[in-house]
């Protein structure tokens, strides 16, 4: 029987060596598909704690932009209302100064409700069940008057609001809170002040304001020209305060898109493969592989027929 020149001890080197290309192989496969160093993060080894304090802080900061967002939606729908006021108050303005200017006035109690009406409907509208000027009380409707009469009736312009005292607020940041609701009687105390004013002189012994002005009616409505250039600069404050909420929300989330680049950069540093370098890799170790095959096969083939 014809002996093979060979030994138990390189056979067994040999396969060792198919075993190791193997598992290399494998890896850079398993890396290249999932694009990660490691599916465990003990094989990170030093940098494990500095990933998973790096992910939770990033996670904090996404969670910071999804509050923004929904802020600012709020501050949107609190520039919308507090604009449309605005020009509600305005509009009611033109019109006695017209009257002043006219010495005449039409329909001035149905101009009065209107306006009334505007503000009542802006200060109790609503955002998926929640009254967006309501404060913390968020199911309760703020003003609690329908009409100018019930308003007049009250015993004073501060009982028709039912608003908490506090805003909304919330954390958009690490130790940065904001507080970026409007209250309904921070609003609108002045406006319903000067619109009763007017309501109760129109339905008065001097009123009521229709036609042609009587001398008391318009020395009434020139002072309340002045009242109501006041509340309409007290609503102006308010929106550009609403206005500065908004443009802090922006710089605040700058910061944090900034953030949130630099901890993906960053992780992805220290998890994430170079496909380039890995592929390259993967090539040489199929390579290594199929020679190690091929040593096997040959080794198999040799005997002493391969000497003589």
């Amino acid at each position: 029987m014809v002996s093979r020149v060979s030994s138990f001890g390189q056979q067994q080197l040999l396969i060792r060596g198919i075993q190791e290309n193997q598992a290399r192989v494998f890896e850079n496969q398993r890396q290249i598909s999932t694009g990660r160093i490691t599916d465990e993060f003990r094989g990170l080894g030093g940098s494990t704690g500095t990933i998973l304090g790096s992910r939770s802080f990033l996670s904090r900061v996404e969670s910071y932009q999804q509050t923004i967002t929904t802020i600012r939606g709020r501050i949107d729908g609190n520039d919308v209302q507090v604009g449309g006021i605005i020009g509600a108050v305005e509009s009611l303005q033109d019109n006695v100064l017209a009257a002043v200017a006219n010495n005449n006035a039409q329909g001035f109690s149905e101009q009065l409700e209107q306006t009334f009406q505007f503000l009542t409907n802006s200060l109790n509208s609503n955002i998926d069940g929640t009254f967006q000027f309501s404060g913390a009380s968020t199911g309760t409707v703020p003003v609690n008057v329908t009409d100018l009469a019930s308003l007049a009736a009250l015993p004073s312009v501060s009982d028709a609001f039912d608003n908490a005292d506090i805003a909304f607020e919330a954390r958009i940041a690490d130790g940065v809170d904001i507080e970026f609701g409007l209250l309904a009687d921070e609003v609108a105390t002045e406006a319903f002040q000067v619109l009763v004013d007017l309501y109760n002189f129109d339905n008065g012994p001097s009123g009521p304001i229709n036609g042609e002005l009587d001398a008391t009616q318009f020395a009434f409505l020139q002072t309340q020209v002045g009242a109501l250039n006041d509340t309409i600069d007290g609503l102006r404050q308010t929106e550009v305060d609403n206005g500065l909420s908004f443009n802090r929300l922006n710089v605040v989330e700058q910061q944090h898109a900034d953030t949130v680049i630099f901890l993906q950069t960053f992780i992805s540093d220290q998890e994430d493969v170079d496909l380039a370098e890995t592929v390259t890799q993967l090539n040489n170790n199929q390579v290594a592989l199929e020679a190690s095959f091929q040593a096997v096969a040959s080794l198999s083939r040799l005997s002493l027929l391969n000497f003589l």
